[in-house]
Formats: structure tokens, sequence, C-alpha cells
């Protein structure tokens, strides 16, 4: 599953190479959780999403009937399209 990992980042303003430094995670693997080549084991992502100051599920996809709410670049929530 291709995560939000890149998105969130860059909304919170950090490029994936700054988030590697803060998580201790490498980039090539932040780029490969990302992308869904590798599942992440949900300790590294409540790592990431600490680092992000962000929630859990904002980093993970939440199908076509739901999305993820952002109002003014801030999270607010998973809400029904």
């Amino acid at each position: 599953m291709e995560l939000l990992i890149k998105e969130v980042a860059k909304r919170k303003g950090f490029t994936m190479a700054k988030l590697a430094g803060k998580t201790n995670i490498d980039k090539t693997t932040l780029s490969r959780y990302n992308t869904g080549k590798v599942e992440p084991p949900l300790h590294k992502l409540k790592i990431i999403a600490d680092v992000l100051d962000s929630e859990l599920a904002e980093l993970i996809p939440v199908g076509d009937k739901y999305g993820h709410w952002i109002d003014k670049g801030e999270w607010q929530g998973i809400r029904k399209k």
C-alpha cells in the first residue's frame, strides 16, 4: 500500500532527506515505505508521524469513499466524500 509520507512531509516543510535525518530511517527506506514497495512496521510509522507532528491516520490512504480533510494546510481528519 502506498503511503502519504512524502505528501505530509512536504506540507509540514520537510524534504525526505530532512525527514530521514530526524527519524534515523534511511531516505531510500522512507521512499520504499511511501511507494508501497516495503510495508513499514507500525513503530516506524509512529516515529515518522511523531517527527512530522501528525496523526498515524494522516499517513495512510483511505480509499474512494473517504478523504483526508485538509484546511489551510492543516490536516483535520478523515471525512466521507
